[in-house]
């Protein structure tokens, strides 16, 4: 077999693989072989069809086909030896006879990625706004938990606390969906909730009763009746915060003083913020990379990797469900085409940033253990369940293993990109001046 090097286009190198007569006949006689194996022919012996006859019977399709699929598994092995390929090596052309043939394949190599990380800008929250807010937040929730309840007998008002027994029935069939359930309402004036606003203004022992509308379907409405008896109502007394209030109600906590109960809060703060900010802004960088990459690739290596892509989709039976999503099936490979680009950016770009700052894709045992921490929640099991299935089995090990390896890099370039600190209200959303 002589192979011969065409030419170039980008990331793809087309080679020609050619066979002399010798090298047909060898493939005739495994093919021969292979046929004897597969088929009987009326007449002759199973496994003793001369060559000729399986020529005849299968006409073209004799070289098209069998003798070629023989000498693809020649070329095989020089694909082993294709280096970086992004793709399963593409059949261009084939020319076979019972003299000679040749077959000409196209190597999509992983295309070089160009990342220009001045395109990047992640927006960080601002750090002293945020520990404000987590630090009321926490000093509000602390003094609700500890609030005194004071009997009362005259009407409830915002900020009261009230015990209600609830019924709810379908107004048009009389259905009833809730018996009697009790409950607990705080009275807070910035919860719209129809049952909040309407125990406003009753006392102990009063029945509010109002009906409520919802949607069902596109057309048809459903309403409720609801009917609410109040059992009780309560003034909340919530306490001063002390440094008397720290060491008697909040003992399990070991602290003395307000100053060191806030400093607590504002370390806790500090490292959910730290991780949520890191999160945040790997998101953003990774939403950000098609945008900042070029690719050095060929747009036949696209075009391929969408027929690719919709061959599997057809053999799954994926396929016309997903054309069904859009107007036409070219839009549908549009779409193919572009999602493939983007995600190659992403893979491009992080391959290249890891090679050039010599992150290893292995992660050591305490990573593994660390991630499987994180992710135990998700998968809902134990963290040492999370921490078995990584150690033990490949599969897991592998993925968990490239999230941590993808992290690394994304917090790698994070070092080299513009930071916008935006202005967090106090509802802990982005103030519009922001914008």
């Amino acid at each position: 077999m002589e192979i011969k090097e065409l030419g170039v286009d980008k990331n793809i190198v087309t080679k020609e693989f050619i066979f002399d007569s010798a090298e047909i006949q060898r493939a005739e006689k495994r093919t021969l072989n292979e046929l004897n194996r597969k088929y009987t022919i009326e007449g002759f012996r199973k496994g003793k069809v001369p060559l000729s006859v399986f020529k005849a019977r299968f006409g073209k399709d004799f070289y098209d086909y069998f003798v070629f699929e023989q000498l693809v598994e020649e070329t095989y092995k020089s694909f082993e030896e294709e280096s970086n390929l992004l793709l399963i090596p593409e059949i261009a052309e084939k020319e076979i006879n019972s003299e000679s043939a040749r077959i000409v394949v196209n190597f999509h190599k992983k295309p070089v990625a160009k990342v220009d990380f001045e395109k990047i800008k992640v927006k960080v929250a601002n750090k002293d706004q945020v520990l404000e807010n987590y630090l009321d937040l926490r000093l509000k929730t602390l003094r609700e938990e500890n609030a005194v309840l004071e009997p009362k007998e005259g009407p409830a008002e915002f900020d009261d606390l009230v015990r209600v027994k609830t019924y709810v029935t379908n107004k048009e069939t009389g259905k009833v969906l809730v018996d009697g359930n009790e409950d607990e309402y705080v009275l807070y004036k910035d919860d719209e909730r129809p049952t909040i606003q309407n125990l406003v203004g009753h006392k102990k022992g009063d029945v509010v009763e109002f009906d409520r509308e919802f949607q069902k379907g596109e057309e048809e409405k459903i309403v409720y009746n609801y009917k609410i008896e109040i059992l009780d109502v309560y003034k909340r007394i919530l306490p001063e915060l002390t440094d008397e209030f720290v060491k008697n109600n909040l003992a399990e906590m070991h602290l003395e003083t307000l100053d060191e109960l806030k400093n607590k809060i504002l370390e806790e703060g500090t490292k959910i913020y730290d991780d949520e900010i890191k999160h945040s802004i790997r998101e953003q960088i990774l939403a950000q990379l098609p945008e900042a990459t070029e690719l050095f690739i060929s747009e036949k290596t696209i075009d391929y990797a969408v027929r690719l892509i919709v061959n599997n989709m057809k053999e799954e039976g994926k396929y016309e469900e997903y054309v069904k999503k859009y107007d036409s099936e070219d839009k549908a490979k549009e779409a193919i085409r572009e999602y493939y680009v983007s995600e190659l950016k992403k893979e491009a770009a992080i391959e290249k940033i890891a090679k050039e700052y010599n992150i290893e894709r292995k992660a050591t045992d305490e990573e593994l253990e660390k991630y499987a921490e994180i992710l135990a929640p998700y998968w809902g099991i134990s963290v040492e369940r999370a921490k078995v299935l990584v150690k033990e089995r490949a599969e897991v090990r592998n993925e968990v293993e490239n999230m941590i390896f993808v992290d690394k890099v994304l917090d790698k370039i994070s070092e080299n990109v513009e930071r916008e600190i935006v202005d967090i209200n106090k509802e802990g959303g982005e103030d519009e001046g922001n914008n």
